[in-house]
């Protein structure tokens, strides 16, 4: 079984993207067919509970722009997902996955046996073929979200802290929503504002609640 590209060949991200497009529209950047999304499920533990009633809704957020694949989405949602519902149960926390793949990933696959070079085109055609998708991510936007009680924070840090690790790019764990001052003074992480990419300092938290 051949081995798959090393994701440094497709971590950048400068042109269009060459997504999927269910028409009879035949231009080049769309396609049809091709590998299907690893990911299918998109969130996890109890969503009858909105985030506004959580304690501390807990995100990671990547620091640069890079291109995340469906299996490393997978991949982090069942290091969060799995470990939660096991200890905690799925009545006590909320998980959201937010980046979508859509974007295919080609490969120009070369022959590898005698003679190969009477046969193959080498680089004169290099479009490739599509072998799976990813989703694109600008520095600063959420990966994951989960929602938590203050009392599983430590746990739900260590399983954000994990997941930061299959990425492709440094991460920070930051809080989005809370329910008191008080809880957010004790996560001792920095509340960010997922909408315009920025951190909240204290002093503007303070000017807001007086």
């Amino acid at each position: 079984m051949a081995n798959k590209r090393p994701w440094r060949c497709y971590s950048r991200w400068t042109r269009r993207p060459y997504q999927y497009k269910r028409s009879s529209n035949r231009r080049r950047e769309f396609a049809r067919g091709g590998a299907q999304s690893k990911i299918v499920r998109y969130w996890g533990g109890n969503k009858s509970i909105p985030w506004e009633d959580w304690q501390l809704v807990v995100a990671l957020k990547v620091n640069t722009q890079i291109q995340i694949s469906s299996n490393t989405l997978e991949a982090i949602r069942i290091t969060i997902n799995g470990a939660l519902q096991k200890k905690l149960g799925r009545q006590n926390f909320r998980l959201r996955i937010r980046p979508k793949p859509f974007h295919k990933i080609r490969e120009n696959r070369m022959l590898a046996f005698a003679g190969a070079d009477r046969v193959q085109s080498g680089m004169r055609n290099s479009f490739g073929r599509s072998t799976g998708v990813c989703a694109r991510v600008r520095a600063g936007q959420i990966v994951a979200e989960v929602g938590c009680y203050i009392k599983n924070l430590p746990l739900v840090r260590d399983r954000l802290r994990v997941a930061s690790m299959k990425i492709a790019s440094s991460c920070q764990i930051v809080i989005l929503n809370y329910k008191t001052p008080e809880l957010l003074k004790q996560s001792g992480l920095p509340l960010y504002d997922d909408k315009k990419r920025r951190e909240i300092p204290l002093y503007e938290l303070e000017f807001v609640t007086t």
